[in-house]
């Protein structure tokens, strides 16, 4: 069916001939008929692919071929509420096996369209096979093209609840496009499936630590998932953190009922210690017992008790000030595997997917204000070039202020460069004290 397909857009559209025009092309191209007419500029694409390869193009519409054949389809410019059936159509060649992946290439005046087409797909669970591409221009998108031929394996979302540890609670989308995040998560795959039980992930502020950790607890698929802030709950008082930890028994202090401590809660689940960089002190004490023999004694019990659970650290210091903050011996004893978050700025297409998604989330609740749809050419360069140490999270600040800024004030369509600027000088400054301290800084 594909094949058939493919050569009649060639013989309509003038296909792209580098190789053998009977071979199945290496990328199809996905666009409107407006666009595909002029022919000579989209040749430029044919030049990006790797030598022996040809490019195909074809009309988005009802008859589009299914893109059995392809290693890559790539939507250009196509507006995002109509590719559900291009989107559906890879996801039914993945199943049989392929890795054939959708590249889908928009204007920055697309973003939060694209946003509530990504978010609708990932709460129906078919956000899959999917590369993100933000350019203006073709010559752009042909450039930035040899970045996107890279396959997609694993799935382009974690569905994260807002409270993990609250029934019925809300879910967020934390991304996964780019080929640093797809290989992380990878790898958090293996360690859950390999009996890698526990982990320290390493990642500067907002990167998505707990997000990930969430993720290995969904594919280790058991007991519960506890999260434990070492920071602010190490209050110096080793009782207060054994019970935290280990729980305590009726009777273990004054008026003191029983309670089930973050290890026993989670029973053969996972037990997230986030901001251990605070991991000193009596949380050390504590945690020393546990980590030396897989087993922990409850404050006031007379009996140990076995550690099912899995142990994922988290801190946003690098691994140096960790290594500084403790004595060697102690350090030693955490035992474990180290996974690295790759900073924002390195993920241009988890980036694409955050302005998007925030864009389409603040426009969904404006009643008087003129939501924005997207940004201007400036205003993403300056997102793009921004260091983001604050990477997700600061970066969400930074569209939130400009987004209100824009609509408060009667503005455009599009949130323009001296807006991002603003919002990037209050929420990312260029300098702090704080930057010297963070993983990956």
């Amino acid at each position: 069916m594909f094949g058939i397909g493919a050569r009649k857009s060639q013989a309509n559209l003038g296909g792209f001939h580098t190789s053998n025009p009977q071979t199945p092309p290496y990328l199809t191209i996905v666009a409107n008929s407006m666009l595909l007419r002029d022919r000579d500029s989209l040749a430029i694409f044919d030049q990006q692919l790797p030598p022996g390869h040809r490019c195909d193009v074809v009309s988005m519409g009802a008859d589009m071929p299914l893109p059995l054949d392809s290693d890559f389809v790539m939507s250009l410019y196509n507006e995002p509420s109509q590719l559900d059936e291009l989107s559906d159509k890879i996801l039914a060649v993945r199943a049989t096996g392929r890795q054939t992946t959708l590249i889908i290439a928009v204007r920055s005046t697309q973003l939060a369209e694209l946003g509530k087409w990504i978010d609708r797909r990932a709460i129906a669970g078919k956000l899959a096979g999917v590369r993100l591409l933000l350019a203006n221009d073709l010559a752009a998108v042909a450039k930035a093209l040899p970045t996107r031929l890279i396959p997609v394996v694993e799935d382009n979302v974690i569905r994260m609840p807002l409270n993990p540890e609250v029934e019925d609670t809300a879910y967020k989308n934390f991304y996964v496009f780019s080929p640093q995040l797809q290989s992380l998560v990878s790898r958090i795959r293996d360690f859950a499936h390999n009996g890698i039980n526990r982990a320290y992930l390493l990642g500067g502020p907002g990167s998505g630590k707990t997000s990930l950790a969430f993720y290995y607890f969904l594919v280790r698929n058991k007991g519960q998932f506890v999260a434990v802030n070492l920071m602010s709950e190490n209050t110096g008082d080793k009782g207060a953190v054994k019970s935290l930890l280990c729980g305590h028994v009726t009777g273990a202090f004054p008026g003191a009922g029983a309670r089930s401590g973050a290890f026993s809660h989670a029973r053969d689940g996972v037990c997230f210690l986030d901001e251990s960089h605070g991991v000193n002190g009596a949380v050390m004490e504590v945690l020393m017992e546990a980590l030396d023999s897989n087993q922990y004694l409850p404050l006031g019990a007379s009996s140990k008790r076995p550690l099912n659970c899995a142990l994922l650290f988290a801190t946003n210091r690098s691994w140096e000030h960790l290594q500084n903050s403790v004595n060697l011996d102690e350090f030693t004893r955490l035992g474990a595997a180290t996974l690295q978050v790759p900073e924002l700025m390195h993920r241009e297409e988890d980036m694409i997917a955050v302005v998007a998604g925030t864009l389409a989330r603040l426009a969904a609740r404006c009643s008087t204000w003129t939501a924005a749809v997207g940004l201007t050419e400036d205003a993403w360069r300056r997102i793009r070039e921004c260091r983001w140490h604050g990477n997700v999270r600061a970066l969400v600040r930074v569209l939130e202020s400009a987004f209100v800024d824009t609509a408060a004030r009667g503005g455009g369509s599009l949130l323009d460069l001296a807006e991002i600027e603003r919002g990037i000088k209050m929420w990312e400054p260029e300098t702090h004290h704080s930057h010297q301290i963070y993983a990956g800084n």
